[in-house]
């Protein structure tokens, strides 16, 4: 059976740490990389085309709502998933017109979010 590949970008390396662990501890999960800003987010889904990228909004240099668009266009088929602690029902809407697939908020339950990962990561690569 094929892992389903994530892609995380978020400036803390706190978080990063927790997605990590998060997803190593799924045998159907594979992280594939990890970007500490949108713009670096963007050159990694280029050259990796994960299944999933775990996107924070609030970043250095581009943050997620710029980086969504871009990521539509260099990895079409990536399932974009925002990860924020700012998500505002404006937000929300934005995130979802920009391209992003639905989005989580920061200091949920990390089992949950692992299961949304694999749910969504299904639907694009299958079983």
């Amino acid at each position: 059976m094929r892992h389903c590949r994530v892609l995380i970008a978020d400036d803390s390396a706190d978080i990063r740490l927790l997605l990590r662990l998060a997803i190593e501890g799924d045998a159907e999960l594979e992280l594939i990389g990890e970007a500490v800003d949108g713009a670096e987010a963007v050159s990694l889904a280029q050259a990796l085309q994960p299944d999933v990228l775990l996107l924070d909004l609030s970043m250095p240099v581009m943050d997620g709502l710029e980086a969504i668009p871009l990521v539509r266009g260099v990895a079409p088929t990536t399932a974009i998933i925002v990860v924020s602690g700012f998500l505002t029902g404006e937000t929300k809407q934005k995130v979802l017109g920009a391209g992003a697939v639905g989005f989580v908020e920061k200091g949920g339950d990390f089992g949950e979010l692992i299961a949304y990962v694999k749910e969504v990561g299904i639907e694009r690569f299958g079983s």
